[in-house]
């Protein structure tokens, strides 16, 4: 039987929370959800089914309206250069979500990152609005942020201390932006030997670095051509190496305000 319900509290970065009906507090996930993306104060209909940690809610339909909603989705897939890609989301059966590159955080959209977002539907189709990076696909944002990813660093060095080669003396050589590309999500038992001989799958590198300190986790690894960066983002980002998942994007310097 169907119940009614407030969803009094739903985290979209873990995917569940909690639904009140009849003085009861019922977990739901968003498995659950039909591809919507709870918020707190939201009515829904749903059934209850018992689970082996208790009451679980079944068959979620969020009561909202459609130009309101938020829904769960998934990035199928994203084309930083041309500057859109689409997102999969399981209320949307028919077909991928479009999504251009400015309705991203950052224009960041690692494939298999999960996000939320509206949808619009224009003359071409639905397309998605407000998109927010949920899970790890949020907290590699939110460091690329903080290390300073797409600002720049100083007078175009890397920006953290590492170890890498490539260059001459100590520390990293200068280089422009355009020939480099950023990688997050790296072990920690991984060394520049292991990130060059697995980024030089893409191509001949002129310098990798694993940066340490509050850059820990990241990289990055420099090309002798933007053509070259292009083809490492495409063939390297979403791989795995010593057990991790990769983020390889463009290393984006954004002009300084004056």
């Amino acid at each position: 039987m169907a119940m009614s319900g407030t969803v009094t509290s739903y985290n979209p970065h873990k995917g569940w929370g909690f639904i009140e009906c009849n003085g009861q507090d019922v977990f739901v996930n968003r498995r659950e959800c039909g591809g919507f993306c709870l918020a707190k104060d939201m009515q829904v209909t749903f059934t209850i089914t018992a689970g082996d940690k208790g009451s679980q809610a079944t068959d979620v339909k969020a009561l909202v309206n459609p130009e309101d909603a938020y829904y769960h989705g998934e990035i199928k897939s994203f084309n930083p250069g041309k500057g859109y890609g689409f997102i999969g989301c399981e209320a949307f059966p028919d077909g991928d979500i479009f999504v251009l590159k400015s309705e991203i955080p950052g224009g960041f959209a690692p494939q298999g990152g999960h996000c939320k977002f509206k949808v619009v539907h224009e003359e071409k189709g639905p397309a998605a609005k407000d998109v927010q990076l949920l899970g790890a696909a949020g907290t590699q944002y939110q460091q690329m942020k903080q290390w300073g990813f797409g600002k720049g660093y100083g007078k175009d060095m890397w920006g953290f201390g590492g170890k890498g080669f490539g260059g001459k003396g100590k520390g990293a050589p200068r280089i422009a932006p355009e020939l480099k590309v950023w990688i997050g999500g790296l072990s920690p038992e991984t060394k520049w030997k292991d990130l060059q001989a697995h980024v030089e799958q893409a191509g001949k590198t002129k310098w990798v670095e694993v940066f340490e300190g509050k850059g820990d986790g990241t990289g990055t690894a420099a090309f002798n051509s933007p053509e070259e960066v292009a083809n490492a983002v495409s063939m390297l980002n979403g791989t795995i190496l010593n057990g991790n998942t990769l983020t390889v994007d463009n290393w984006v310097r954004t002009p300084k305000e004056s």
